[in-house]
């Protein structure tokens, strides 16, 4: 359908004035040529090129913009707020450096435990609700020296955090791979903190 658009565009006639116009001109060699035709069809083909200029480059421009974004979806309902505190843990594959699962405790605002973080990724609280996620996006954070932020979509789940549709992963810090080289069967623990927000869908 968009190429019919296109098309009509580019072969719709030209209207022309009423009136008296000379539509040929003498280009000096027997041949002549419609001034009055090539400047609007000329008209129309870069108007052509710019449209589809603009659809090509689209795409990516809406691929970018969504990758960069870990916001929620709209009227997602915040159920529960808590802050990550422990360890990304490291193990070495093949002379670097690879994240093997992180080991934090989940803390409320009030800095009692409440759940625990752990391979999954997977987020367990004392009542023994829990979700999985899978990151979906991800954005660099202000420290340099911390993880990621992530939006990480649910991939199962019970109890009270089985309603939860997407997590959040924000104000990181520490948490990075270590530096260098390392040696097979190597494990390194790195410190970190970070606020998870937990998402139910809206209606």
């Amino acid at each position: 359908m968009f190429l019919d658009v296109l098309l009509d565009m580019l072969f719709r006639p030209v209207p022309q004035p009423l009136g008296n116009i000379n539509l040929s001109r003498d280009t000096g060699n027997g041949r002549k040529t419609s001034d009055k035709t090539l400047s609007p069809y000329a008209k129309r083909l870069g108007m052509v090129a710019l449209v589809l200029a603009v659809v090509c480059m689209a795409p990516d421009s809406i691929a970018q913009t969504a990758k960069e974004s870990i916001d929620v979806p709209p009227h997602s309902r915040l159920l529960l707020r808590a802050i990550g505190s422990g360890d990304q843990v490291y193990g070495c594959v093949d002379g670097r450096w690879a994240l093997t699962a992180p080991d934090a405790k989940l803390l409320n605002q009030d800095g009692s435990v409440i759940g625990r973080h752990f391979a999954g990724p997977t987020w367990k609280l004392n009542d023994g609700s829990w979700v999985k996620g899978r990151a979906v996006a991800k954005q660099i954070a202000t420290d340099a020296t911390a993880v990621p932020w992530l939006l990480l979509e649910s991939v199962g789940g019970a109890g009270r955090l089985g309603t939860v549709r997407f997590i959040q992963r924000t104000g990181t810090h520490g948490g990075n791979a270590p530096d260098g080289s390392c040696s097979d069967s190597a494990m390194r623990r790195v410190p970190y903190t970070a606020t998870y927000s937990f998402y139910e869908a809206g209606q």
